[in-house]
């Protein structure tokens, strides 16, 4: 493959992308395009042009129109490529309308080699200076997002993901879970906790990074502290997913040779108020999960543990169950959760009770019309003429 950069000559006349191939080709790996719906498909397709060259009328789609297509589309690298326009007796008028496009550049059909490779040399030079900035940017902000000792996302940045999540689910009607795991560590006898625990709360981290899904996200959300969001598809499938981050964390060396871990775990779902942001989901995990280390509780506590152990009413108060969350715990075998939350539950769906009340006694009423020897309302005699 040529090292020589490679720009696009678009033109109708092979004569003319010749003329103009023989003039840069020293310089330059050159691609040719005989239309202008030629050139915008390379262009679209062939990451490696890194200029355009075209003349203002073209078959298909004129030079003007690649200008404004590239000016205005998704893709970043289109936005900033440069596309030269070739200009000739009319150049000053069709200066100005390029400049208004945002064509980078409006030259001469009758400029030398030396002055041609030149000015396009220049801007190939500023249009690889500029990726290449937008490279160092996009490195600096992923090492800002990204831990680079655990591979875990920033807290902040972790949110600004789980938004994105929490978007899709409502559009989607689906669900987003994040589970809070706060884990204590058990360091051997000859250890300094001063100098190791930081460094085991480290491996941890580490070791939880690579224990998730590629589309699941993590974080250190707080000092033995981490946050990870998913994608939920029930209450079962994500308490299955916490017990596997559990036994991964706790049963291998997850802070390494020697060292016990212990997890205490809460779970947020979407579902339980589909208005909370990606930090409320987080907090309320982490809420839940802090209860469960405090009570050294060692179940997952989901939706119903809100409230401390002995005040069900008080848990029932806070709202925190609604009809969705009560069914899935149904389903996944944990009924006693939902009894405190019962009277709510109840007012939720007196709506619906109604609504099936009635048309059980509309149901009844049809059914005695015509025992009684009518149909919607027609007597038996007119039944009979018919």
């Amino acid at each position: 493959m040529s090292e020589k950069p490679r720009i696009l000559i678009a033109h109708e006349s092979r004569i003319a992308r010749t003329r103009v191939a023989q003039l840069v080709r020293d310089r330059f790996d050159v691609r040719e395009a005989a239309d202008g719906d030629a050139a915008w498909q390379a262009m679209l397709l062939d990451a490696t042009i890194r200029l355009v060259l075209a003349p203002p009328s073209l078959p298909k789609v004129d030079g003007c129109e690649l200008v404004t297509r590239a000016r205005t589309s998704r893709v970043q690298r289109l936005r900033e490529l440069p596309v030269v326009l070739i200009g000739g007796e009319d150049e000053p008028a069709l200066r100005e309308r390029a400049v208004g496009l945002g064509a980078t550049d409006v030259i001469d059909t009758e400029v030398g080699a030396t002055a041609l490779n030149a000015r396009l040399d220049v801007l190939v030079r500023l249009s690889t200076t500029r990726e290449a900035l937008a490279e160092s940017r996009a490195a600096l902000e992923s090492s800002r997002n990204v831990d680079p000792e655990t591979n875990l996302l920033s807290a902040s940045f972790f949110d600004r993901q789980v938004d994105k999540l929490i978007s899709y689910s409502r559009r989607n009607v689906t669900d987003v879970a994040v589970v809070c795991i706060c884990t204590e560590l058990s360091l051997p006898p000859a250890s300094n906790p001063d100098n190791d625990t930081g460094q085991r709360a480290r491996l941890v981290g580490r070791a939880l990074a690579e224990a998730i899904r590629l589309e699941d996200i993590a974080t250190c959300s707080g000092e033995n502290e981490f946050c990870i969001a998913s994608q939920s598809d029930g209450v079962a499938g994500v308490l299955r997913f916490a017990a596997r981050l559990r036994k991964i964390l706790e049963n291998a060396d997850s802070a390494g040779a020697g060292v016990d871990v212990w997890t205490f775990i809460g779970v947020a779902c979407l579902s339980e108020d589909m208005r909370l942001t990606a930090e409320q989901l987080r907090q309320i995990s982490q809420k839940r999960a802090q209860q469960a280390q405090a009570s050294r509780s060692r179940r997952i506590v989901l939706g119903a543990g809100d409230g401390a152990a002995g005040e069900p009413q008080q848990r029932a108060d806070e709202g925190t169950m609604d009809v969705n969350l009560a069914l899935a715990l149904i389903r996944s075998g944990r009924s006693a959760e939902v009894v405190p939350h019962l009277p709510r539950l109840v007012h939720q769906l007196r709506p619906l009770m109604a609504l099936v009340r009635q048309q059980k006694e509309l149901a009844q009423s049809n059914k005695e019309t015509v025992v009684h020897g009518s149909v919607q309302g027609v007597p038996r005699s007119i039944d009979q003429r018919s």
